[in-house]
């Protein structure tokens, strides 16, 4: 614990010593889980005024609307999925990832208890947060790789946040939804059947990470340097000190029962989550093979064009991950 504090109360940038004022940015994150809490951590934590940035950090629960509003410069950095960043590309953008923080599907398929088995889902309707966002994304895959036509086979509904999706199948309004931490335990815990683990069929997949405009990383990349700094920290916090990202978690996600996501903190933390998560040209290859199929545009894009892997290596190199983790 007196090492993570130490670590906290490293030195600052030379330029607050002498009162400038700090360059402000905004950014924003989607939706409600366990992999966000290493940005919880940057704003609760002030970790980016500690690398030298004002931030403003906002919810923003849909990855097109964050895009939009960073097309028109309203947002700097987001988390989202490769396959929104994609799409907005593929419509004339000019996004990078500049992580793959969770690099393979985590998603899992929580259903009524009638339903026997993945074959089960067939002629069911299956509950996601958006279409186009990462759990439509890791249902169609799924679907296609268990025989299942989507949208045919399946109805795909979009519901909403997580939140709305447990209460749609505690309502029966869907046979089955699309849940990532906490809300598929939470869900386990309501009584519903985990009809599958998606992480299981481990494929690579991009889908979450934090992603900037190209623009951005040459006229300030100072700035994409500094954000990814206090990230990098943010993930170190979470992996390490797991009583303060619970207690993070549970007040964003307003869990009366904190004790729910232990086990599943140590599964992000040990397995899921890299110290360093560099993009993945693999993990956008996936989503670009899969678009090629409805979208012929898609085929024969680099996978290297949607990420920028330049950002993470400069701070490795540094030596700032080293001195994070005391080695």
């Amino acid at each position: 614990m007196l090492r993570i504090f130490l670590v906290f109360l490293m030195i600052l940038p030379p330029f607050l010593a002498y009162g400038q004022s700090l360059p402000k940015i905004r950014a924003a994150y989607t939706s409600i889980s366990i992999q966000m809490t290493p940005l919880y951590l940057m704003k609760d934590l002030n970790l980016l005024q500690k690398h030298g940035l004002d931030m403003e950090m906002l919810y923003v629960p849909v990855s097109s609307r964050a895009i939009q509003a960073a097309l028109a410069g309203e947002i700097h950095f987001l988390t989202s999925g490769g396959v929104a960043n994609i799409n907005a590309n593929m419509a004339g953008a000019d996004f990078v990832g500049l992580t793959a923080t969770l690099n393979t599907f985590i998603f899992k398929v929580l259903s009524q208890l009638e339903l026997k088995g993945i074959n089960a889902l067939k002629g069911k309707k299956v509950g996601i947060t958006r279409i186009g966002g990462a759990s439509d994304f890791s249902i169609r895959y799924a679907l296609d790789r268990w025989g299942l036509t989507p949208d045919k086979d399946v109805a795909i509904i979009q519901v909403g946040g997580e939140p709305e999706l447990m209460l749609a199948l505690q309502r029966k309004a869907i046979d089955a939804a699309v849940l990532s931490e906490p809300f598929s335990t939470l869900a386990e815990r309501a009584g519903f059947k985990t009809l599958s683990d998606l992480s299981r069929l481990d494929v690579p997949y991009t889908l979450h990470g934090i992603g900037t405009r190209k623009i951005l990383i040459r006229e300030d990349r100072e700035i994409v340097i500094r954000y990814m700094k206090a990230y990098l920290e943010g993930i170190y916090l979470f992996k390490t000190n797991k009583e303060l990202a619970l207690s993070t978690l549970k007040n964003y996600a307003r869990l009366t029962d904190v004790s729910v996501m232990r086990t599943v903190h140590d599964e992000y933390a040990q397995r899921l989550i890299r110290n360093v998560p560099y993009p993945s040209p693999e993990g956008i290859q996936t989503i670009l093979d899969h678009l090629a199929k409805s979208r012929p545009q898609a085929k024969g894009l680099n996978p290297n064009e949607f990420i920028d892997p330049t950002i993470l290596k400069e701070i490795e190199d540094s030596g700032f991950v080293k001195r994070l983790y005391g080695r």
